[in-house]
């Protein structure tokens, strides 16, 4: 397990750690010389599926807080798979040690800071992934979503808007753009999978677009949505109609007794009701990156072989902000 403040270093380390576990066996003096590089054989995709979880975890997980450039804002628990040699099989090789090689990882993750995609404290930022796709080409974000990525920045969406365009830099610098496409492919996660994801995040976006505003009807108060324009382009990215968005985000449907009722939320409950679908909506694809992830880098050999295992640990930093939610409890 790493542990420690926030900012002293606990992913750099584990990431140090994984990349040494991973590669080491090709250090030794029987592993042929030819085979030492990283695109030869001897499970090197193994190894390449593993490390480049790395890079995909730090877009989708990490975000730049007041101690941390690239803070890790979730738990991860990395489980590494070794394929070891029998020791009669070493000393059948003239091996005084036996041999074994990473056939795969299982990771399990935790505590996702999904509050951080509609808010975030003065100075901070939301996660990297969202300023990398706006930095990203022109024909790539046409390709996402034309008609609110092209030519956009992070003042035309309210969830960015704490944080100029000019001021992005580090892992959320748009040049870290095709690293992030490229860990996506190693996973199978191209085509059509990519630009769901892709969209995902801009539905996101554009529910932080929404305004909700409250009108009097027969004396009692009903929330509307104030942002026409803004509701047009979700539905249109959605492909639901705007009127079964506003529906959904401003009403609710209470059943008693075999009737229904629609009961009209107020202002307030339909902000936190819009807010709520955008974390959740980002927590599910965090949650498909995990289970595809997960599955490239499951041991080839059927699942009941045993291996010997190295588990890493890499636990959020300590950290108190001014208004401490249920993440920091469950830190501390």
């Amino acid at each position: 397990s790493v542990t420690g403040e926030s900012g002293a270093g606990k992913t750099e380390t584990i990431k140090i750690v994984m990349n040494h576990l991973a590669t080491v066996e090709k250090s030794r003096p029987f592993w042929p010389e030819s085979d030492r590089k990283i695109d030869s054989g001897h499970g090197s995709g193994t190894v390449n599926r593993v490390l480049q979880a790395n890079p995909l975890f730090e877009a989708f997980g990490n975000a730049k807080t007041l101690r941390n450039d690239n803070s890790s804002r979730f738990g991860k628990f990395t489980q590494l798979q070794f394929d070891i040699e029998s020791v009669a099989m070493a000393k059948k090789g003239g091996r005084a040690v036996p041999s074994c090689h990473l056939a795969g990882s299982k990771c399990i993750t935790y505590l996702l800071e999904k509050s951080r995609v509609v808010g975030m404290s003065d100075g901070e930022r939301t996660f990297h992934i969202f300023y990398q796709m706006l930095g990203a080409p022109n024909d790539d974000r046409r390709e996402i979503w034309e008609g609110g990525l092209v030519g956009a920045s992070t003042s035309d969406f309210n969830f960015l808007s704490k944080t100029s365009h000019d001021e992005i830099d580090g892992l959320a610098g748009g040049e870290n753009w095709p690293d992030t496409v490229a860990a996506l492919s190693t996973f199978g996660i191209c085509g059509d999978a990519y630009l769901n994801i892709m969209r995902s995040l801009c539905v996101i976006l554009q529910l932080g677009n929404i305004s909700v505003d409250v009108e009097m009807h027969d004396g009692e108060e009903r929330s509307i949505i104030t942002t026409r324009e803004e509701l047009e382009k979700l539905s249109g990215l959605m492909g639901v109609s705007s009127e079964e968005i506003e529906n959904a985000l401003t009403k609710r449907i209470m059943s008693t007794r075999g009737e229904e009722f629609t009961i009209f939320l107020k202002e307030s409950e339909a902000r936190d009701g819009c807010d709520a679908l955008a974390k959740e909506i980002y927590a599910s694809v965090f949650d498909l990156l995990v289970t595809k992830c997960n599955e490239s880098t499951e041991p080839e050999d059927s699942p009941t072989n045993e291996y010997g295992t190295i588990s890493l640990l890499d636990i959020f930093g300590f950290e108190s902000f001014k208004v401490n939610k249920f993440e920091q409890l469950c830190i501390k």
